[in-house]
């Protein structure tokens, strides 16, 4: 059961939202002032905070913005109770940082079905912390037998050109265990265990912060332009593949050979290749384009998929499944899309993880 937080001044609702708490087994807390609930957050690390939206002339969201925003807090679900039929209060608690809603009046049954979709979700978040844990580890230790001088530079410049359009720096983070994943499942067939090497792994996994490495050669007015591109705009955009092969064969000719910015150079080149040749910007087929760049095609849609841009919302798990599984043999390999059909449930773990991390 779940140790909850309860703020607000309203006592016959608090009261009656405690009594419905216990009788579930929840251990409960009642704080009857927003004065000092961030103290008392701090003070008990509740697993949920349910807040009285109305408290103290609507200083509850201001709560729940300060628990979301704080780095110490912000993994902690906040549920907010208010008139759900006034659009403009749920709003305003989603822009909060608010997780859920208990509706006024206080109904048993709902704060049943919301307390216990909470704790599911922060299962499946403990679930997704595991599971990194174990293969972050055993990509880390690969990660160590790459032997190259000049990589904390080449990864520096590559964070450098994602920052220009990613706030949260973790965008990078996912890909290399986005592709790691995928590549050790696709290992599994027989057509790729020559091509899937314990080096191959460790060499994508370190090669993929460099996929977008080009972007760093892209005017500002157009990378973070916050309406959809025109067709000029775009082709701009699309050079960022070029500029990145470009910048990766410059690293070559000046340090010298090195397979690990050779994978860098294909992934940075083809990763927006498409099997039935409408990508982009060789326009390659199928077999055509490299085995490394196909595995980013899928990290790289993805992560786009989930992320939220001034240009577009963020999409669910669910419906990112949909498109990639759409888009098999035409805009992916389908056999790279089989093998993230089969690890799906690791993509949401990795992207549950650093969507807590980034406080969302």
């Amino acid at each position: 059961m779940a140790k909850i937080l309860i703020i607000g001044n309203n006592k016959t609702d608090l009261k009656f939202l405690n009594i419905i708490l216990n009788n579930y087994g929840h251990e409960t807390f009642i704080l009857y002032s927003c004065e000092n609930a961030i103290k008392k957050v701090a003070e008990i690390m509740p697993d949920i905070v349910i807040i009285d939206a109305e408290t103290d002339n609507y200083q509850g969201f201001d709560i729940c913005k300060k628990i979301r925003q704080d780095k110490k807090f912000h993994h902690i679900p906040v549920i907010l109770i208010c008139d759900t039929t006034d659009g403009d209060m749920t709003i305003t608690g989603f822009e909060c940082g608010a997780t859920d809603y208990i509706s006024k009046p206080i109904n048993e049954e709902e704060v049943k079905i919301r307390i216990d979709n909470r704790l599911d979700v922060i299962k499946t978040h403990l679930k997704a912390q595991a599971k990194n844990e174990e293969f972050t580890n055993e990509m880390q230790n690969l990660l160590k037998t790459i032997d190259y001088p000049q990589m904390e530079t080449i990864l520096a410049l590559a964070n450098l050109a994602q920052s220009r359009d990613d706030n949260t720096g973790k965008h990078l983070e996912r890909m290399q265990k986005y592709t790691y994943v995928l590549a050790k499942e696709m290992q599994k067939e027989q057509k790729y265990a020559d091509k899937i090497t314990t080096k191959f792994l460790a060499e994508l996994a370190a090669a993929a912060p460099l996929h977008d490495i080009g972007k760093i050669g892209i005017p500002e007015k157009i990378l973070l332009k916050p309406g959809k591109l025109n067709e000029q705009e775009f082709e701009v955009i699309k050079t960022h593949t070029l500029i990145g092969d470009e910048t990766l064969d410059n690293v070559l000719n000046t340090f010298g050979k090195s397979s690990f910015i050779e994978i860098g150079k294909k992934i940075a080149r083809y990763h927006h290749e498409r099997p039935d040749g409408t990508g982009y910007p060789d326009k390659l087929k199928d077999d055509e384009i490299p085995l490394e760049a196909c595995i980013m095609a899928i990290a790289d849609v993805y992560d786009a998929l989930r992320t939220k841009k001034t240009y577009k919302p963020a999409i669910s798990h669910e419906k990112a499944i949909e498109i990639i599984k759409n888009g098999k043999g035409t805009q992916f390999l389908p056999e790279a899309v089989d093998a993230f059909l089969n690890i799906e449930k690791t993509f949401a773990y990795i992207w549950l993880e650093y969507e807590t991390m980034c406080g969302k």
